[in-house]
């Protein structure tokens, strides 16, 4: 017999068990019917008792008892051993061999000598023309001591070099099952396929595939047997087992061995399972070590999607490395990642097993729901949804730590929420350690906010800015001001500005000004600005609500010719937001260049600039210094549009002396 007539010759061990060893999946195998056999008749003188699948109508010419037959290559070295209960050559040339075995030895050296492989079964069966033949009936491909395939039929093509079977396939080996449809083997390019339905189930691997971070789910519910149990050094103690991994697919699985690494390909309806992690794709690619038979890389492709407990990825590639424990996800369009009430849109995503962490090193965007506090009331639907959104777009990248719940963001970074824009170049933001509320955020770098809520500016810029969610405020920084704008209309300059959500209210701390830009003169006569600034040395406080806005510590208000101070100046303004009246208390001081020059001191002022006319009163006088006298009073008006002064209440009049003004 030559070496092309038996079955498996071509298959050295290592290239089987380095396929079988290293990935898996299980499920139960479907019952198939075993070829009939058809025994002898003890009637017939031709057939031996025990002479399975051979019929009446065999004719049997040679009988050939415990056949044993090497077989050797061209270097003479033994390569292939062929042995037989009973052999029978029948008049149609056809061997029947009953009980046959075939060793198939492998050149691979190891401690205890050769490796081989060892194929048994009930019958078999050659043609004497073709040398094509077959194993049928229990047939048993014994890898190695502990590694086995079964089926029930496997025929052999010599000329092809080629071994197939449409039966079942079951391979089992210590903590590895595989199960499926159909098997292909080609000997010359040492590849195998099973042809549909594959099934690998696997205990006990630490090369966990595809998970997003670490797995917090119960060990106790993992489907794990007493020998998956790690034993820890001499002491013999054990640790928890690990859980099993199963990968499934309807499609081939295709077996390729090469030098760098053995590849295991996956086709159609993919299936990755293990513990809470669970992957499904339309292709899988798994890149096995040749040594150590142990996962270096796998790749998924094609309608990528990963759950794993809350958190679930989307994609078209995810590629994970066993040697950084990180899993890459990409799609052309958008690859996404969700936990709870928290979305991530990027092209590419990258997670950490061990660290806990996501990086995405190009633009995206995060979208986050905030949930509402329990035992407050809800404000309506659409405003409830409208506050409870929380969206970042970045054009830099991101970073994202599970374990402190914080991201950061760089470049061209834009975040919306409840009716404002943030625009900046460097973001940090922390979530709450029960859900994905806002806790704080802090922004540097070109900041830039946008505001659509109506209260005192449209737009600030700074150069930081920071939200407390305890506090429910924002502050806003800037050196050496923060400023804020209402387009070309009203700007405010403060080093500190702190915007409050309850009320809808401001406060600028530090000396700072607003400048408000008039419209038309006060009247057709007066030709003066109308442009209104105001200045401050302590703190600014603006309430939306009453469209207010109060200035502290040496206050001063200016329009056109006139000139307002005090310890504390109150500008209300219109439906428009814009300045309509002011009112100064403490230590009062007006001036109006257009009343030539007149002064007025006391202790309130109330401006109404539509009228552009002042009520001045003192405690217990009001002062009026005119072109060297003063007038004390009750009252004293103001009135700059019918540019004159006058006064009530028992006044009586001072002369001011040029050494008492030049002393003043």
């Amino acid at each position: 017999m030559t070496t092309r007539r038996y079955i498996l010759i071509g298959i050295p061990a290592a290239c089987v068990l380095s396929i079988i060893v290293s990935l898996v999946v299980s499920q139960p195998r479907k019952d198939t019917k075993s070829q009939k056999e058809n025994p002898a008749s003890k009637e017939s003188p031709q057939i031996p008792q025990g002479a399975h699948g051979i019929s009446n109508k065999d004719s049997i010419t040679q009988t050939i008892q415990n056949l044993s037959v090497p077989n050797y290559d061209e270097k003479g070295k033994e390569v292939l051993i062929m042995r037989g209960k009973s052999t029978y050559l029948l008049s149609n040339n056809i061997y029947k061999i009953i009980e046959p075995e075939i060793e198939v030895m492998d050149s691979a050296s190891t401690e205890n000598g050769t490796q081989s492989v060892l194929i048994t079964s009930d019958i078999g069966e050659m043609d004497n023309t073709s040398n094509e033949g077959y194993l049928s009936d229990n047939v048993v491909v014994h890898l190695d001591t502990e590694t086995q395939l079964n089926t029930d039929y496997l025929r052999y093509l010599p000329e092809k070099k080629f071994v197939y079977t449409d039966d079942p396939v079951t391979i089992n080996g210590k903590g590895v099952k595989i199960v499926g449809q159909g098997c292909e083997i080609d000997l010359t390019n040492k590849k195998m396929w099973i042809k549909k339905d594959a099934e690998m189930e696997m205990d006990g691997i630490k090369n966990d595939l595809f998970f997003l971070s670490k797995d917090n789910a119960s060990q106790n519910d993992a489907q794990t047997s007493p020998e998956d149990a790690i034993h820890s050094g001499e002491t013999g103690t054990k640790e928890t087992p690990l859980e099993k991994t199963f990968i499934r697919s309807s499609g081939q699985l295709i077996f390729d061995r090469n030098t760098d690494a053995n590849i295991m390909t996956f086709n159609d309806n993919v299936e990755v399972k293990k513990g809470s992690s669970t992957v499904f794709s339309d292709k899988l690619v798994v890149y096995l070590d040749p040594e150590t038979r142990q996962t270096k890389q796998a790749i998924a492709s094609g309608n990528v999607l990963v759950s794993q407990g809350t958190k679930i990825a989307k994609g078209s590639f995810l590629t994970w490395d066993v040697n950084t424990q990180s899993a890459i996800l990409e799609d052309d369009h958008k690859a996404e990642f969700v936990e709870d009430d928290l979305n991530i849109d990027a092209l590419k995503m990258i997670f950490y097993k061990d660290a806990s962490k996501i990086d995405v090193p190009s633009s995206g965007s995060l979208n986050a729901k905030i949930k509402g506090k329990t035992g407050k009331k809800k404000t309506s639907v659409a405003k409830d949804k409208a506050e409870n959104n929380v969206s970042v777009k970045w054009e830099g990248k991101m970073n994202f730590q599970e374990e402190t719940r914080e991201a950061s963001f760089e470049k061209g970074i834009e975040v919306k929420r409840e009716g404002s824009t943030l625009l900046c170049d460097n973001l940090n933001v922390t979530f709450n350690d029960h859900d994905y509320n806002l806790q704080t955020l802090k922004a540097t770098e070109k900041i830039h906010i946008i505001d659509k809520r109506g209260t005192l500016f449209s737009e600030a810029v700074g150069d930081q800015a920071t939200w407390d969610a305890k506090n429910k405020v924002t502050t806003l920084r800037g050196q050496p001001f923060a400023i804020l704008r209402e387009g070309n209309k009203r700007h405010i300059l403060a080093p500190r500005v702190l915007f409050y959500e309850n009320g809808n209210t401001i406060l600028c701390e530090g000396n700072g000004s607003l400048y408000e830009r008039g419209t038309e003169p006060l009247s057709k006569e007066e030709s003066g600005e109308t442009d209104i600034k105001i200045n401050w040395s302590k703190k600014m406080f603006y309430n939306d609500e009453l469209k207010k806005a109060s200035f502290y510590g040496e206050a001063q208000a200016t329009q056109g010719g006139q000139k307002l101070n005090g310890d504390q100046i109150d500008a209300y303004m219109n439906n428009n937001k814009k300045i309509n009246k002011i009112i100064a208390t403490g230590n009062v001081y007006f001036f109006s260049e257009g009343l030539n020059g007149s002064e007025g001191l006391g202790s309130l002022l109330t401006w109404d600039l539509v009228q552009n006319a002042a009520l001045l009163t003192g405690n217990p006088k009001a002062e009026l210094r005119k072109e060297g006298s003063r007038t004390f009073s009750e009252k004293v008006y103001f009135d700059m549009a019918g540019k004159r002064v006058t006064w009530e209440g028992r006044p009586h009049w001072q002369l001011i002396s040029k050494e008492s003004r030049k002393d003043e």
